[in-house]
């Protein structure tokens, strides 16, 4: 009874999941043939957001790469897969395993079909594991035998978080100003020709791309900001 129940809730967890991902599948392709349509170097500089994103493991918005991969599943496939395998190699970093685990490793991603191999993302990932998981076990056990041991690890154990910083969205930043970024605000449209396609991707990218960049640029000038301020 118990194992038929089991299967039955990870059936209906499979329907939802799958559902889903066909629904943020079907709106990141229309939002994908508006961009191509009116504004081809969004696409541009949504990869190249895509690209810091995973290149300095920050956080990214969902709808973001899957239309990143609409626009070139290859390079996504090899953007994704390269940051993965940085992040699971050993050792295992805990702050970039922690943006792993909370960004991508849930991510409908791994539901799309690498072009380079005919394999699932998901697939992808199993392989990575399965090369590295032997090696890291023996690693991360070696290394924490030998903090117990040493005389300063408890001055390891006290050390605090650092805040990061707060905001990044001042116009000093100059993200604001890309031009892949303004295309699709620029645009010269009447105001009584602006329709709904528009005004839904002025907000998508006002409150999904622009978030991207942000977060990556953060990362790349918080050791700066630290510095500064001890």
């Amino acid at each position: 009874m118990g194992s038929s129940e089991s299967k039955e809730k990870l059936g209906q967890r499979v329907v939802i999941a799958k559902s889903k991902f066909e629904r943020d599948l079907s709106t990141a392709r229309q939002r994908y043939e508006y961009l191509k349509q009116n504004a081809s170097h969004t696409l541009t500089t949504m990869m190249e957001s895509v690209s810091a994103s995973f290149a300095t493991y920050s956080p990214f918005v969902e709808s973001t790469l899957l239309i990143a991969w609409l626009s070139d599943a290859d390079q996504c496939t090899d953007i994704v897969l390269s940051a993965c395998k940085k992040v699971l190699r050993s050792p295992i970093d805990n702050s970039k395993y922690e943006w792993f685990n909370q960004y991508v490793f849930g991510s409908n991603i791994w539901m799309c079909k690498s072009e380079n191999s005919g394999k699932y993302m998901y697939e992808e990932l199993l392989a990575i594991g399965n090369a590295m998981s032997s090696s890291i076990v023996t690693n991360m056990d070696a290394i924490y035998e030998h903090l117990q041991s040493h005389k300063q690890w408890e001055q390891v154990l006290a050390i605090e978080n650092q805040t990061l910083i707060a905001r990044q969205d001042h116009k000093s930043v100059g993200l604001l100003s890309e031009k892949g970024l303004r295309e699709v605000f620029d645009r010269e449209v009447k105001s009584d020709e602006e329709n709904s396609d528009d005004i839904d991707m002025k907000n998508f990218i006002d409150s999904n791309m622009a978030i991207n960049m942000l977060t990556s640029t953060a990362s790349k000038i918080d050791d700066e900001f630290q510095r500064h301020v001890r």
